[in-house]
């Protein structure tokens, strides 16, 4: 996979737009998280994120505020709108959870994954094409993460 069939850079910002963001490397997958924290963050049915290494997204204005539950993930926030916009997973610095609807452009997102779909709220369909009750277990990162290489959703 090339970074020329992602169409990278990407730009993200939050809704007021004070905090701007860079994508710069492929995400490694795109999921919707049917988690009730997560639920309660967004004030909707789900979270979509894009796992990206750490080493291919950047703030490149702004200086984000930790929010949320303020606990072991670290929820990063716009401080003056309040949008949540990336998350970094305890134990896990080389990833960020990007919040796939910060793209300036993400008509064309769709989440390959469902995670933690045993608090999924009824009627809820996403169209990913796999789910998984809980998250899925790290030893099958690597497949899940390499069917998305191959068959994932990509910017036109």
């Amino acid at each position: 996979m090339t970074q020329d069939n992602w169409n990278l850079p990407w730009s993200a910002s939050c809704l007021c737009g004070q905090i701007k963001m860079r994508v710069t490397q492929p995400p490694m997958l795109s999921l919707a998280c049917h988690c009730t924290g997560c639920q309660k963050l967004t004030s909707s049915a789900y979270s979509m994120a894009f796992i990206v290494p750490s080493t291919g997204f950047e703030v490149t204005e702004g200086t984000p505020v930790l929010g949320g539950l303020h606990g072991e993930h670290k929820q990063y926030y716009c401080g003056h709108c309040k949008g949540w916009l990336f998350t970094r997973p305890a134990q896990m610095d080389t990833i960020v959870n990007v919040r796939a609807t910060i793209l300036d452009d993400a008509s064309w997102v769709t989440p390959f994954i469902d995670i933690e779909t045993a608090d999924k709220l009824p009627g809820v369909s996403t169209g990913a094409e796999m789910s998984f009750e809980g998250t899925p277990p790290m030893e099958a990162f690597a497949a899940i993460s390499q069917a998305y290489a191959e068959r994932g959703a990509r910017p036109t």
